[in-house]
């Protein structure tokens, strides 16, 4: 293969230089080498200019494409470890962002509640159509039912709820977790609906890149950032 003379590369040099091209630091470069790198381009554009045809040489135009087709490999090398350097940063801000979640109160899928420092509970039904009649019921753990909640009638969507954690009595029940059911009645028939309670975070678990951002939740479990529906500071 032809040798590049000391002007050919300055001229070259000068080309690749414009078009944004950096050449390649041959001492760092590995002796055996698997792909092309921009030292084999300039070889090999520099024996084709060397060996076309006098009478026929390579239009302007199609030196211009294949160096604007080098220039942009190069680009894309560049724009990809530029990539990767900002993955790195957005996934260093999503573990300080997920870390400033813990302790916070939020409302998740679920039927287990815990209490809070007074002893209560809230939580909401997601009513899947509009309801004549809502009840919630609270029990112990092992099935005794403390609290009985009348919501009445209630469009489709969430209702919310709480309980002070007393009885009708007005005894604190003092449980360490409950049980919330959600009855309605739509149409003359009851049916249960789905309940959402608030809960802390108890954790933020540091998960893999591309990844969904998993929190574990107080009585509820591992939980997914996109089911969380509400906070409550």
């Amino acid at each position: 293969m032809a040798e590049i003379n000391a002007s050919s590369q300055q001229t070259l040099d000068s080309i690749l230089a414009k078009i944004g091209a950096k050449k390649v630091d041959t001492t760092t470069t590995p002796k055996n080498k698997t792909q092309l790198g921009q030292e084999d381009f300039l070889k090999l554009m520099t024996a084709q200019l060397s060996n076309q045809d006098p009478f026929q040489p390579q239009s302007n135009d199609q030196m211009i494409a294949q160096m604007a087709q080098f220039s942009t490999v190069s680009g894309i090398a560049q724009l990809n470890s530029t990539l990767s350097g900002i993955q790195t940063q957005i996934s260093d801000n999503r573990i300080a962002t997920a870390a400033n979640f813990v302790g916070k109160t939020v409302l998740v899928p679920g039927n287990i509640a815990l209490p809070d420092d007074t002893g209560a509970i809230s939580g909401a039904v997601d009513l899947p159509s509009d309801a004549t009649g809502l009840t919630i019921q609270i029990t112990k753990e092992t099935g005794e039912l403390v609290k009985s909640i009348d919501l009445g009638a209630n469009n489709a969507g969430l209702v919310g709820f709480s309980w002070d954690g007393k009885d009708n009595k007005g005894q604190n029940v003092g449980a360490q977790r409950y049980i919330v059911k959600a009855l309605m009645t739509a149409g003359g028939k009851q049916s249960q609906a789905s309940t959402d309670i608030y809960a802390p975070i108890t954790e933020a678990q540091v998960g893999t890149s591309g990844s969904d951002q998993m929190f574990n939740v107080g009585g509820i479990g591992a939980v997914k950032m996109t089911d969380i529906k509400a906070f409550k500071y």
